[in-house]
This record gives C-alpha cells, sequence and structure tokens, in this order.
C-alpha cells in the first residue's frame, strides 16, 4: 500500500521532533559536565573541612549525570510505540537532576 505525501510528511516531522529532544538532553548532560568539572576544580583549593562533603556530593551529581546518559540512550534505541513513555520517564529523571545541580550550584556560590 502506497505511502501518501502526508504520512511521509509525518514521519519526518516526528523525527525531527525526536532528535530535537534527543540532543537537548544530550546538550543538558553536558553542561552538567561542565559544571561538575568546574566545581571540581573550585574543590581544589576548598577548606580540607568542607572538601569531604563537597567530594561526596559531586560523586552523587556524576552518579546521576551517568544515569541520565543511560536514560538518553534508552531514548535513542526507543521504538515509536515505546518513546512517549520513555520521554515521560527521562522528562521526569531530567527536572529531578536539574534540581539536585541547581541546589549544589547554589550552596557552592
Amino acid at each position: 500500500m502506497p505511502t501518501t505525501s502526508s504520512e511521509v510528511d509525518q514521519r519526518r516531522a516526528n523525527e525531527q521532533l525526536r532528535q530535537a529532544i534527543l540532543d537537548k538532553k544530550q546538550a543538558q548532560i553536558e553542561a552538567w559536565s561542565a559544571q561538575i568539572d568546574e566545581m571540581q576544580q573550585r574543590l581544589q583549593s576548598a577548606a580540607e573541612s568542607v572538601r569531604g562533603e563537597t567530594e561526596k556530593r559531586l560523586a552523587e551529581l556524576r552518579q546521576a549525570r551517568d544515569q541520565a546518559n543511560v536514560q538518553l540512550e534508552s531514548l535513542q534505541k526507543a521504538t515509536q510505540d515505546s518513546w512517549e513513555s520513555l520521554l515521560q520517564q527521562s522528562d521526569t529523571f531530567f527536572q529531578e537532576l536539574a534540581g539536585r545541580f541547581h541546589e549544589f550550584v547554589s550552596k557552592q556560590s
């Protein structure tokens, strides 16, 4: 059965939207990585009493960032059928992680 032009256009639009979402999540992970690196550099000059707790929090943020990468990989491999539910899960996770980064950064300033 031939595919209509509008069906092809819709598939193309869906794929472009999907790629834009994936690109946005990848950019967020890269931003978090940059923040972790910056905080690690600041930690080098921090007082010894602060250093231990900060290193622990940085390790937690690194682990969460790595989990975000796993979420992104799942989205990249998602079928059209599983895309919506995985996207909702990853959106929730990314929002929670963004809040954790914001809280940590604001305490360091």
